[in-house]
């Protein structure tokens, strides 16, 4: 693959190092005088001394060159990342615990379509956190002829599948046998209840459907909903037809649809299987008040409405940290009822699962350690942190135990019961789902037309997705010590969109390779961070750009603060220049423009690229609050409206993805890269 020329001067060439004979060194100096022989004792103790000065000296240069230039190279392992978070978990735990490994972290959000691009362009991390369903499932998206099993690695003749519970592996093997992803710490899924908003108004919390029902109905007379949740989504849609009838589901003909579905062989629901679910959840619609305009609201809009009191109980799982962020803790996870206690049942879906690239199957030592990863991976200090960061309950592996907090402890005799339903992960019956749920809210089918819509959307052959733009070449997202390629393309080419003199993009933003060839709508936004990302603009002073990027660069503490180059973040419009110290902390000691200095009182045109307003803003005003006597700076999320101006900065209305798209469609193209990174 070519490589632009910049990304290449910083490259340091070292030497070989002096290599020694490891059998002893013999010296013998003679002095020759009139045809005899002579060894001087003082001469020879001088020479000694040198020969021993040079010998140790020659050792000493032999070690301080690094181990990648010694010809004991380190291995190489790639980790993608489907989350920046798991940087400081994850990605720290592995480097500490495999020091003599040199790990590459990608972070991509572009879940299933990235994971199809890497695979069909032979690009796949060795090692892969996925929380898509794309390593769980038969087969991919439709605008993909390919199996990602063909792919992925199969664990079945490894020790690794002894370390997981034969109920649960069940879920995640393979008709022949094969096991291609191992299931994560899983987080629990129910109904999340504010129990405030139940004291305030004297209401029982509910414990079968009938109680559900009554909830529901005394919160309408206040004007609250009772029950709500984000319809808009395909997932969602997905969720509520199983959560409703899980007992329906564990039945033997559920059963028996639930792992031909799984497995991907079977097209269709049955007819009278399928008139029972639909009559199911569209009994749950009508009874919690659900409208066609349902199908609008999103994840924020719900979640708003939940923290101001406007809705008492929402779909949610055990990863409530943002609503405890909220001041609010007088939650609970109620299970998804049925008609009898006994018939009250919680979700659990695997937070994420692990999966390694097939091509390492027989590539000897490097196959054995990215095994060895695997399994450390799965081992309590790693399992318990990544327990923790998504709040999870539940695992499904031996030998591990996660704390559960005293908020989730009515759902212990639920896991020592086994009443966690698992979902089905399959892309088919999800499309299919949405398809009719919403049109079920829209009052349009009954349950026996439902049925007919659910089956016609899982035979859909979904349609080729139009070819929006070419790319011409390739360009790596391995750092370089002046950046890399890939990263800069995008930030560059972002720069252009936003129209800004500087900007800059948090490591995330790097979701792998960009390859040469044709893309559609929707692997043009696999090129980025996935949805919810905006453009935050400001007319900001040198100083204040300075601040910003000194945090984002050296870290406030985060879960996403840089651990190696690959996770620093990428500019446009301006060089950083990085250092680092022995304890392998990074220091931002200046940012650059056309080789000089940014002046600390100059205005210039400056964009952040964020995720809903929180990530990097946070970050940065969180940097800015410890300098400025404890002031916080910045707006909460939920307060965070589009196109309002807050602290000088503005959240551009429409985001970056569309955006994105838009600029390719109207026949943009990619920016060429730059070094923005010099080491000093």
């Amino acid at each position: 693959m070519a490589a632009n020329s910049a990304f290449h001067a910083g490259f340091l060439l070292i030497s070989p190092p002096i290599r020694h004979n490891s059998t002893c060194i013999r010296c013998i100096i003679c002095i020759k005088h009139k045809g005899k022989v002579f060894l001087e004792d003082r001469m020879k103790r001088i020479i000694c001394v040198l020969l021993l000065t040079v010998l140790i000296v020659s050792m000493l240069l032999s070690c301080s060159i690094p181990l990648r230039n010694s010809g004991k190279e380190k291995q190489r392992i790639v980790v993608q990342l489907d989350q920046d978070y798991w940087l400081a978990s994850v990605g720290k735990m592995l480097k500490e615990h495999f020091p003599d490994v040199e790990f590459d972290f990608v972070i991509s959000r572009g879940g299933a379509q990235y994971l199809n691009d890497a695979a069909l362009n032979d690009d796949l991390a060795d090692i892969i956190i996925d929380a898509s369903s794309w390593t769980q499932t038969s087969s991919s998206d439709d605008d993909y002829d390919i199996n990602p099993r063909d792919y992925l690695y199969d664990f079945s003749c490894t020790d690794i599948t002894n370390m997981f519970y034969k109920v649960y592996l069940d879920g995640f093997t393979n008709e022949d046998g094969s096991v291609n992803c191992l299931p994560g710490a899983a987080s629990v899924e129910g109904i999340l209840a504010n129990t405030a908003v139940f004291e305030e108004y004297g209401i029982e919390l509910p414990h079968d459907y009938v109680t559900f029902v009554e909830a529901c109905n005394k919160f309408s007379e206040y004007g609250i909903r009772g029950f709500a949740t984000d319809y808009k989504y395909d997932y969602t849609d997905s969720y509520m037809l199983q959560a409703w009838s899980i007992p329906l589901l564990q039945s033997t003909e559920g059963r028996i649809w639930r792992y031909e579905a799984m497995d991907g062989n079977i097209d269709h629901i049955p007819d009278e299987l399928g008139v029972k679910l639909f009559s199911r959840i569209g009994q749950v619609l009508k009874d919690t008040d659900a409208q066609a305009d349902d199908t609008k609201r999103g994840y924020s809009s719900i979640f708003q409405d939940f923290v101001s009191g406007k809705i008492a109980m929402i779909r949610q799982s055990t990863n409530i940290a943002e609503y405890q962020d909220e001041g609010m803790n007088n939650l609970i996870l109620l299970p998804y009822f049925g008609e009898t206690d006994n018939d009250n049942w919680y979700f659990s879906t695997p937070g994420y699962s692990i999966a390694m690239n097939g091509k390492l199957k027989g590539a000897g030592k490097k196959e054995e350690l990215a095994l060895d990863i695997v399994r450390y991976m799965f081992g309590s200090d790693v399992m318990n942190a990544m327990a923790d960061r998504i709040q999870s309950v539940v695992v499904y592996n031996k030998d591990v135990n996660v704390d559960v907090q005293d908020i989730f402890s009515n759902l212990i005799p639920y896991i020592e019961s086994n009443h966690m339903y698992t979902y089905i992960r399959n892309d088919s019956v999800c499309r299919a789902s949405c398809a009719a749920v919403q049109k079920m809210l829209a009052g349009d089918v009954d349950a026996t037309r439902a049925v007919e819509v659910f089956n016609n959307n899982y035979n859909a052959v979904k349609e080729k997705s139009p070819v929006i733009t070419t790319f011409d070449r390739e360009y790596q997202w391995r750092i370089s010590d002046t950046g890399s390629e890939a990263f800069s393309v995008r930030v560059n080419t972002l720069r252009e969109i936003c129209n800004v003199d500087m900007l800059i993009a948090p490591a995330a933003m790097n979701a792998g390779d960009i390859y040469k060839g044709s893309y559609t709508a929707a692997q043009l936004q696999a090129l980025l961070m996935g949805g919810g990302v905006k453009f935050y603009t400001k007319d900001a002073t040198g100083a204040e750009i300075k601040d910003v990027v000194r945090c984002l660069v050296e870290g406030c503490g985060r879960d996403d603060d840089p651990i190696s180059w690959d996770t620093l973040p990428a500019s446009s419009g301006f060089t950083m220049k990085i250092s680092r110290d022995d304890k392998g902390d990074m220091h931002l000691e200046d940012i650059l423009t056309d080789g000089k200095s940014v002046e600390d009182e100059k205005i210039y045109s400056f964009c952040y690229v964020d995720v809903s307003g929180h990530t990097l803003l946070e970050r940065a005003y969180n940097y800015d609050m410890s300098k400025h006597g404890g002031v916080h700076m910045y707006k909460a999320e939920a307060d965070i409206r589009e196109g309002e101006k807050y602290d000088g900065y503005i959240a551009h209305t429409t985001n970056v993805a569309q955006q994105w798209i838009k600029y390719f469609s109207d026949g943009g193209r990619l920016a060429a890269p730059e070094a923005y990174i010099q080491k000093s």
